[in-house]
């Protein structure tokens, strides 16, 4: 019965925070035009602030989450300092479990507010583009039939014949990673999907000035930021990391120049190296096995 009954109740919770969602948007848009234009700018100019931005009013957080790039780690962290309990990766990007707030959840005035207070903390995290599409591919398409009925298929296979109708579909294929790059870099730039979207083209939202932009490579010390802004000293452990080779193992150099002038942006601003070097892949493999060790003494204590 107690799990029928937290059913019965997420639901009622569900609606309720709608209407009250909905209530404060109102009230907002009358009372603080200043605040309601600010977010109707993010809308207006296509960043989607409520698939993109996460806020923690109470811990004084903007996050914009960029996917493959550490997000449910990020989420599921922060998620249990505010005092959630330990979630399943299925409900890490739920806000109604998480306790994360959406733009909208919080109206344009309290995010107005927290957005310009210099007591907020507005951060990010990214990652290597040759790295994050290697990720992307493995998470989603690798060894799925080219079908509908899968979200992410569904999205290739409507744009897979703008994209270059070569591209392979039917229930006998699936999506190799050169083929991944090429329908990616053919959409990196249309805002189809935010996991192989340009990262800087989800950074520059309007009004948003990020405090931190930290990056995957380097995460414990730049999460650390974050952590101490919340006043948080908590060991992290890696969600959902995807099960590839070394990155740099995928790449020829044809793919890797193709990649290199989709994502140029993103290299540039981010300040990630075009060249692959030919060591990377022995050391990110040592560096995957140091962590399973690290992982597996942990699991033991």
């Amino acid at each position: 019965m107690s799990g029928v009954s937290s059913a019965i109740t997420r639901y009622f919770s569900y609606y309720v925070d709608s209407a009250r969602s909905h209530i404060i948007n109102c009230l907002d848009r009358c009372f603080d035009p200043k605040a309601a234009a600010f977010y109707a700018e993010l809308v207006l100019r296509g960043y989607d602030p409520n698939a993109h931005v996460d806020v923690l009013p109470q811990s004084r957080l903007i996050y914009v989450c960029i996917p493959k790039c550490a997000s449910t780690t990020i989420k599921a962290t922060l998620s249990a300092l505010s005092g959630r309990r330990s979630l399943p990766f299925e409900e890490v990007h739920k806000r109604r479990y998480s306790g994360f707030r959406s733009p909208y959840q919080v109206g344009p005035s309290t995010l107005c507010n927290l957005a310009h207070d210099a007591g907020t903390l507005r951060f990010s995290f990214v990652r290597n583009p040759y790295a994050r599409l290697v990720s992307a591919w493995a998470d989603k398409y690798r060894n799925k039939p080219l079908v509908r009925g899968n979200s992410f298929v569904d999205k290739y296979l409507a744009y897979r014949t703008s994209s270059d109708p070569a591209l392979p579909e039917g229930a006998g294929v699936t999506l190799s990673f050169p083929d991944f790059v090429r329908f990616t870099t053919a959409t990196a730039d249309r805002r189809l999907d935010a996991h192989w979207q340009l990262q800087a083209d989800l950074l520059d939202m309007p009004g948003i000035k990020l405090d931190l932009i930290g990056k995957v490579e380097s995460f414990d010390e730049d999460f650390a930021h974050v952590l101490a802004h919340v006043g948080a000293q908590q060991p992290l452990h890696t969600y959902n990391s995807s099960a590839h080779e070394p990155w740099p193992e995928y790449y020829s150099n044809a793919l890797a120049e193709s990649v290199y002038r989709a994502y140029e942006r993103d290299f540039d601003r981010l300040r990630y190296p075009r060249a692959i070097s030919k060591n990377h892949a022995s050391v990110m493999r040592d560096s995957g096995r140091r962590q399973s060790v690290r992982r597996a003494r942990q699991a033991n204590l």
